[in-house]
């Protein structure tokens, strides 16, 4: 499937969740396309989901449930993910768990970062393991949207290959609060 073509599917299913989504977000770079979105479900409770797409590497979509705390200058997420991966080398599916921790330095301005992560007994099909990590530096625009960069390193390693990064960019991107 082209990159277009993907990008319209996933810009369709991302506008069916802004009528509940408490964010929806987009990152790209030359040769990466990130859409997300944030569902906060209860006070502490938050669903939360993105679609990758590569040009070279295939695409990976994903959705988690997570807990959440907000305290004061520090937030923090942990949970699980269920992840579905089709790439060049293999396709699959794995359950990974992690979370995310953050540090608002001023009112507009934060620091975060993720990491998630699945066995290979979580792992089914073609692949064996998920490693995701992202870093993250966050500026308000206004309160209802904001400007990031992000490093996004993400690989997968496969039954019958080695370790694959599908990508490890700098990307930029845009959220939306609703």
């Amino acid at each position: 499937m082209s990159l277009k073509k993907s990008l319209v599917i996933t810009a369709g299913l991302l506008a069916s969740f802004s009528c509940a989504a408490s964010n929806i977000s987009v990152a790209f770079d030359n040769d990466n396309i990130v859409l997300g979105y944030g569902l906060e479900m209860q006070e502490a409770l938050k669903l939360k989901g993105d679609y990758l797409q590569t040009i070279d590497n295939g695409y990976t979509v994903d959705t988690g449930l997570y807990a959440f705390q907000d305290v004061g200058s520090t937030f923090f997420e942990i949970g699980a993910k269920a992840i579905r991966m089709d790439n060049d080398n293999g396709d699959g599916y794995a359950l990974a768990f992690g979370g995310l921790g953050g540090l608002r330095l001023t009112q507009e301005f934060s620091l975060e970062a993720g990491f998630h992560f699945s066995p290979e007994i979580l792992a089914f099909g073609d692949t064996e393991n998920y490693t995701q990590w992202v870093a993250r530096a966050n500026y308000a625009l206004m309160p209802t949207a904001s400007f990031f960069v992000e490093y996004n390193h993400t690989t997968v390693e496969y039954k019958n290959m080695p370790k694959e990064s599908l990508t490890s960019d700098i990307l930029f991107g845009m959220e939306w609060v609703f």
